[in-house]
């Protein structure tokens, strides 16, 4: 009967699709790190370069280097389950080069899906074992984009290479055991995304305003898909035996992605949002079909700075607020998010520097997940490699 047990336990993890569960690396809500207190604006900013719109490359006054990374506590809970985690990376990096005569170009480095989820239970019928998991992997894109400009409007284009590897490990160890059975899982993928953007700008008086609109084009990306199983008799005495071991290809979802923002001197505000459409059936390889879930997120974010002239050090602070919502694709869950952050600007100087601070909420019937996370950016605005026209 224990023999029977272990085995329909290993087929359940067999015929479950690591990328229609939870805990497959759900997208990761990019920003600049000029939005990163405004409810991760990505796509709609004034003056400031963004990861996930091309066509700024070519309305940016300066040459910017914009870098972010981050710190995360996690809380997950099940009905049987409570872990605790903390997970911390880049979060995003960019280059933008300006010519000042229509156009421009930048280099960046985005993670794309983040995750690490880990938990443990025991059980004692109608066997008593010990059931351990972790899964962790990043899917990441690097990315080169040009952007062209035409009095107010301007259009771009993103050529980029996404990469990544999920792991997830799973044990078993029934209590006469010395050591766990672990059933392996690996997967990498890699592919080629392109994105195309374009964007508004003009002024209205004292009020600068820009709407933008950006396209993530479908990808197809390659899989190597590896079960194995491990079978720890001793410390010395270990069978390794391959369950499934395939490839091939598999759709990353297209994404369309627009936005509106309107600010003066003091005031800065905006409002994007997000269709994501759900990838086609997925099989073979060891997986089950799954179909995708259509993902959407709507994100707004506001910001005041009294005086960038001042010499009092409060008045020259960026103050940040702004929130989200997000329906993650490919799986039935709702994240909701609040931030806030304050902006350092240097005296007489464009460069500054961010603290932002975001509060999360996943609910769910069967999972509950809340997470804390404090990002730390800087923004420098330099003509780098061409002389200033007066000195």
């Amino acid at each position: 009967m224990a023999l029977a047990a272990i085995f329909a336990y290993l087929w359940g993890q067999l015929t479950f699709n690591p990328l229609s569960g939870y805990g497959t690396g759900f997208p990761h809500l990019t920003a600049s790190g000029g939005g990163l207190g405004m409810g991760r604006l990505s796509v709609v900013g004034l003056g400031v370069g963004l990861p996930e719109q091309p066509a700024h490359s070519a309305h940016l006054s300066a040459m910017q280097a914009d870098f972010s990374g981050y710190g995360r506590s996690q809380i997950l809970r099940t009905s049987t389950q409570r872990a605790r985690f903390g997970s911390g990376s880049l979060q995003n990096l960019q280059m933008s080069f300006a010519r000042g005569k229509g156009w421009g170009f930048a280099i960046g480095l985005s993670p794309q899906a983040l995750q690490g989820y880990q938990g443990s239970s025991h059980l004692r019928s109608p066997l008593a074992f010990r059931y351990a998991e972790k899964a962790e992997g990043l899917l990441s894109l690097a990315y080169l984009q040009v952007g062209f400009r035409w009095k107010q409007l301007g259009l771009g284009y993103q050529f980029g290479y996404l990469w990544g590897t999920y792991e997830r490990q799973r044990s078993i160890q029934l209590l006469d055991q010395l050591l766990p059975d672990l059933l392996l899982t690996t997967l990498r993928l890699s592919g080629v995304q392109h994105r195309i953007g374009a964007l508004w700008q003009d002024s209205l008086k004292s009020w600068a305003y820009q709407l933008s609109l950006s396209y993530a084009l479908p990808t197809q990306l390659h899989y190597e898909l590896t079960y194995s199983f491990q079978k720890n008799f001793s410390l010395t005495s270990i069978l390794v035996d391959t369950f499934a071991n395939g490839g091939g290809k598999m759709d990353y979802s297209p994404a369309l992605r627009g936005g509106f923002t309107i600010g003066n001197a003091q005031w800065r505000m905006g409002v994007e949002g997000a269709v994501v459409k759900g990838g086609q059936k997925w099989s073979g390889a060891g997986l089950p079909s799954a179909e995708g879930r259509t993902g959407w997120d709507v994100r707004f974010g506001i910001e005041w700075q009294p005086d960038s002239r001042s010499n009092a050090f409060y008045k020259r602070l960026r103050y940040q607020g702004g929130g989200y919502v997000a329906q993650m694709p490919y799986v039935d869950l709702h994240f909701y998010g609040v931030t806030t952050g304050i902006g350092w600007q240097f005296p007489r100087s464009p460069n500054l520097v961010y603290l932002a601070v975001e509060y999360g909420h996943a609910p769910h019937p069967q999972i509950r997940e809340t997470f804390l996370q404090v990002s730390v950016a800087a923004v420098f605005r330099e003509l780098w490699f061409i002389p200033p026209r007066i000195d």
